[in-house]
């Protein structure tokens, strides 16, 4: 069955949060402090709902002093966050959210709850430290008097680790106890920004050499980033009892179009398909339709789960050929190979009586 099951599987099968680069909080402009900037440039009108609404736009009559010295308490708090941030301290940064705050970052990952968006930033500035961010904001409109609307753009800067990133926020405040924070944030994307390296570093961790070694088989894959890193390259191969049975390629990158990422696979004998990956909690999934070596249609889903850096699992369920449901297969286990070993031609070789 095993064997059975990673030669129908292997083709149409093979196929990570944190604060990610390009979208987290906002923080001013260093030009963009002074209290009088935002305050000068509103207009306050009566929304199709009735309610007030305070939109800073250029040249317009300015509010009241009370939402004029709301805008600049809202002002404060970005900046004190920014401090936050520059500090990389994720428990200082997580406060400045309501305890049951959202945040939805651009890649659609959603964190619920001042502890998970914390959790989050930890492992961000473990990965990523000296980070600043600077904000331009747009628009601040008042919902009602404790309800305020932020919309604006941001450039992370992450020092050595590339160039600076655009994305764009809204972001709900509230106040609570006289002070604003934040309830709801969502960063997105702007439209004319190429998100090919972003969108796949949500699959990093299959890069690198893996293998699963069974009793009559040895499935390899091997996974790396090519095209300028617009693209991930995974190659795979099927042993069975020491001969080579399978071999064939997957390659997967952003969808611009759909907004997903899109993996396109071809085996050795001929078979092809293509598919879209989604994130399903703690697993990845990919569901493929193609086409079999003869011409029959296939469909399948794969199902990863990493548990650690070094092991993941893999599961091919709901396969189909030709309209006839195959059976789904075990879950199996793969490990990252270790590196092959080197031997320094200057050093000694070690020996069997060295040890």
């Amino acid at each position: 069955m095993r064997t059975l099951s990673l030669l129908f599987g292997a083709a149409l099968c093979m196929g990570q949060v944190c604060f990610t680069p390009a979208g987290d909080q906002v923080v001013p402009r260093a030009e963009k402090a002074n209290a009088a900037a935002p305050a000068k440039n509103v207009e306050a009108h009566e929304s199709t709902t009735g309610a007030t609404v305070a939109e800073a736009i250029p040249g317009n009559t300015p509010l009241t002093e009370q939402q004029i010295q709301e805008i600049e308490a809202i002002r404060l708090t970005d900046e004190s966050f920014a401090k936050a941030y520059a500090a990389g301290d994720a428990a200082a940064v997580a406060a400045h959210f309501t305890v049951d705050a959202e945040y939805v970052d651009e890649l659609g990952n959603v964190f619920q709850g001042r502890p998970a968006i914390e959790e989050s930033l930890k492992t961000f500035f473990e990965e990523n430290s000296s980070c600043i961010l600077e904000m331009n904001i747009d628009t601040v409109r008042f919902i009602s008097p404790g309800i305020a609307v932020e919309d604006g753009s941001t450039t992370m800067n992450r020092g050595d680790n590339g160039d600076p990133i655009d994305s764009r926020y809204t972001t709900v405040h509230v106040k609570a106890d006289g002070k604003w924070l934040a309830a709801s944030v969502r960063d997105h994307a702007p439209k004319d920004r190429r998100q090919h390296k972003a969108q796949l570093e949500q699959l990093s961790w299959l890069m690198g050499d893996w293998i699963d070694e069974g009793d009559d088989s040895i499935v390899s894959f091997s996974c790396k980033a090519t095209d300028s890193g617009n693209f991930l390259l995974r190659e795979f191969a099927i042993e069975i009892a020491g001969r080579k049975a399978m071999s064939g390629t997957q390659r997967i990158g952003w969808d611009p179009l759909t907004g997903k990422l899109r993996g396109w696979i071809f085996d050795s004998e001929g078979a092809y398909a293509e598919g879209l990956w989604h994130r399903d909690e703690d697993s990845w999934v990919l569901k493929t339709i193609g086409v079999t070596a003869d011409g029959q249609a296939a469909s399948s889903t794969s199902i990863y789960r990493q548990i650690n850096d070094h092991t993941m699992t893999w599961q091919s369920i709901d396969y189909e050929i030709g309209g006839v449901q195959i059976p789904d297969s075990e879950v199996y286990t793969i490990v990252r190979q270790a590196p092959v070993p080197t031997v320094d031609a200057a050093s000694p070789a070690v020996t069997q009586d060295d040890k």
